[in-house]
């Protein structure tokens, strides 16, 4: 058995849009650092990207969270 990459345990965990944005971002990034000559490009851009998807999105659902639970006892909801 082998060892997942970061963003096949994504595909498995069921990451979100904003995180398959970020590594799809930061593979972008990777492949061009790897094309000028860098080593290694590739996994780190890649492993960036999905790390700073991973944090937009969970500040997003806290976000979500508070404002709805705000809006929830205001209007009675709970």
């Amino acid at each position: 058995m082998r060892e997942l990459s970061n963003s096949e345990l994504n595909e498995v965990s069921g990451a979100g849009f904003i995180a398959d944005a970020g590594t799809a971002l930061g593979r972008g990034i990777g492949a061009i650092i790897e094309a000028a000559g860098g080593k290694g490009g590739l996994e780190a851009g890649t492993s960036l990207g999905t790390g700073i998807g991973q944090v937009v999105e969970a500040g997003l659902g806290v976000l979500s969270s508070i404002v709805g639970g705000l809006f929830g006892s205001i209007f009675g909801r709970k």
